[in-house]
């Protein structure tokens, strides 16, 4: 009987470490993502997307202020909307997201984005949102 009593606090704990594991949140900092040196899409250090010339495509428009990278047949992308052209290091840009997932297509409109870093040489842009550890690096077309 003295058993059946530790059985019930065993279990609470036992819940209690599992749930504390499961609320590991991935940390993802803008420290990693300026290492970054791909075209890609990362959220919380997962890259979604990295933009490879053999199966991906690259598109943008300077009038409507939009980044798309995509595979060959569309399956995975992002598209990023921006209200205005990230020109600066330190810029404060908003911009509409939409991207793919394994299973789904997301979206985030209205998304703060921080110039983190603009490559003279090859045009690469580094935008970084804080909040929800979206780091995208995209490379406006002559």
């Amino acid at each position: 009987m003295k058993t059946a009593r530790h059985i019930p606090a065993s279990l609470a704990m036992a819940v209690l470490l599992l749930a504390a594991s499961g609320c590991d949140r991935r940390i993802f900092t803008v420290e990693q993502f300026t290492a970054v040196d791909e075209i890609s899409l990362v959220i919380k250090g997962s890259t979604l997307l990295e933009y490879s010339p053999n199966t991906h495509q690259l598109g943008f428009s300077r009038d409507r202020c939009e980044f798309r990278v995509s595979d060959d047949n569309m399956a995975d992308y992002f598209f990023l909307t921006c209200n205005e052209l990230p020109s600066m290091t330190g810029q404060v840009i908003k911009a509409d997201l939409e991207y793919t997932t394994p299973d789904d297509i997301k979206s985030r409109p209205g998304l703060e984005l921080e110039v983190t870093g603009i490559d003279e040489n090859s045009g690469k842009i580094w935008l970084w949102n804080e909040r929800y550890q979206i780091g995208i690096v995209v490379m406006p077309l002559n």
